[in-house]
């Protein structure tokens, strides 16, 4: 996990620079690896819904569509597995999803927050938190449109209105990146198998036309398998049977079985 600059460089130097990684094209073939491996993961997400609901997907494909932030179009997502599902299957659902919710974040901070460098650690990626500059940007103009008429020198005395907050920096290494991609394609891998899993069809078509035979029920068998390899969707599913063994079920208090491998 990345740092917040505070904590590691005292009175850290933090400038902006979109051309940040100029000078570093390891760290630059990580962050666009990052960012191609979450488009994989989107159109898992995309094409999740017509696995779960099938021939009668339309209508909520429509709806799902209009939706345009990822969390509401997540909540219908559930809405609609929950009710299409069974509660095992809903539980393994929830498992694949919060997977993606777990190794977003990094995503989102290349994505949307602002760029820059640290004078002290040129190895380290910084990223400021758009809200924390433009507090700070209006800060500063503010202090301009109040005072029309100071000279340089003694607007230079007020040098401390262009400090960034450290605090709301982070500082991204090489090994940060590393590790943020690696969750994000275990992420992919676990949405590529559930969304076979829901649809274990195309799986003997592949199967068929590779020479091997197997049922449906032996083929989401082995999916759960290759699911429950993943320690992502492994502790995910543990959380929601934790947190189910302590509320009464629906059906009377019954749990799902543990997946193969348990």
């Amino acid at each position: 996990m990345p740092h917040k600059f505070n904590k590691i460089v005292p009175d850290a130097h933090i400038f902006l620079d979109a051309n940040i990684l100029d000078d570093k094209p390891g760290m630059a073939i990580l962050v666009t690896k990052i960012f191609a491996t979450w488009a994989q993961i989107e159109h898992e997400l995309s094409v999740l819904l017509i696995r779960v609901l099938g021939a009668n997907a339309a209508p909520a494909i429509a709806m799902h569509t209009a939706l345009t932030a990822q969390h509401l179009q997540n909540t219908a997502l559930q809405a609609a597995a929950k009710v299409a599902l069974s509660p095992d299957d809903f539980d393994i659902f929830q498992a694949a999803l919060s997977t993606t919710e777990s190794t977003k974040t990094p995503r989102n901070h290349l994505a949307h927050w602002i760029w820059g460098g640290c004078k002290q650690r040129p190895d380290l990626l910084a990223l400021a938190d758009p809200e924390m500059i433009k507090e700070r940007d209006h800060r500063v103009a503010k202090f301009y449109h109040e005072n029309p008429d100071r000279d340089v020198v003694d607007i230079v005395s007020h040098a401390e209105l262009y400090y960034f907050d450290t605090s709301s920096v982070l500082a991204y290494s090489e090994d940060d990146l590393k590790r943020a991609l690696r969750d994000l394609k275990e992420s992919q891998s676990v949405m590529l198998r559930f969304g076979l899993y829901l649809n274990p069809p195309s799986v003997f078509t592949l199967g068929m036309l590779a020479g091997f035979r197997a049922s449906n029920e032996e083929i989401r068998v082995g999916l759960l398998h290759k699911l429950n390899d993943s320690r992502l969707f492994r502790e995910a599913l543990g959380r929601i049977r934790k947190g189910r063994s302590s509320t009464p079920s629906e059906n009377g208090g019954s749990h799902p079985p543990e997946p193969p491998g348990s």
